[in-house]
């Protein structure tokens, strides 16, 4: 048992440390529509907690549905990922999303977790929550000095800050996703 607990640790934390490296931006068009996402991913929120009980990455992303919507919509997108016995955090509807930028608190509803969530092979429990937002709201995170993420589950609240690695992220997206 100490062996397999070892081995997922060890798959957490080594996706957890893959996960450090700087995204691109990147852009996917839909070939028969022709429409447009633009996304930033791997966005981990790092964890001053050794070994981390959970690693969480808050990603972005900017969707078009329609050729006549210049702008295109904004999406959060929380990822929470866990060992099997830490559980799932279980987000449900609503305002579950918290950001608090330079003292400045943003509440985000969201759909919940509840159709985004999977026990993976090696152990471990991983959900997805999503929370439309305005460009405004990202431009407020992207801009802010100190920036603190919470987010509630039935389980628990997760909380972490950005570092400087989460803040370049949000301000590459912000600059690649220019009107």
């Amino acid at each position: 048992m100490k062996a397999k607990m070892g081995t997922v640790l060890a798959g957490l934390l080594l996706l957890a440390g893959c996960a450090t490296k700087t995204p691109d931006v990147t852009t996917h068009y839909d070939t028969i529509s022709g429409l447009r996402t633009d996304l930033m991913s791997d966005n981990m929120l790092e964890t001053p907690q050794q070994p981390p009980r959970e690693v969480v990455w808050l990603n972005a992303s900017r969707v078009f549905r329609d050729l006549r919507n210049s702008r295109g919509e904004y999406y959060l997108e929380v990822n929470y990922e866990a060992r099997e016995e830490t559980g799932f955090l279980n987000i449900p509807v609503g305002a579950t999303l918290t950001v608090v930028a330079d003292g400045r608190e943003l509440r985000f509803i969201g759909n919940g977790s509840f159709n985004q969530r999977k026990k993976l092979k090696r152990g471990l429990v991983y959900e997805t929550a999503l929370y439309k937002v305005t460009r405004d709201n990202l431009l407020t995170i992207a801009n802010a000095k100190q920036v603190k993420v919470k987010i509630r589950g039935d389980n628990g609240l997760v909380e972490r800050d950005f570092s400087a690695e989460n803040f370049k992220r949000f301000q590459e997206f912000m600059t690649n996703t220019r009107v």
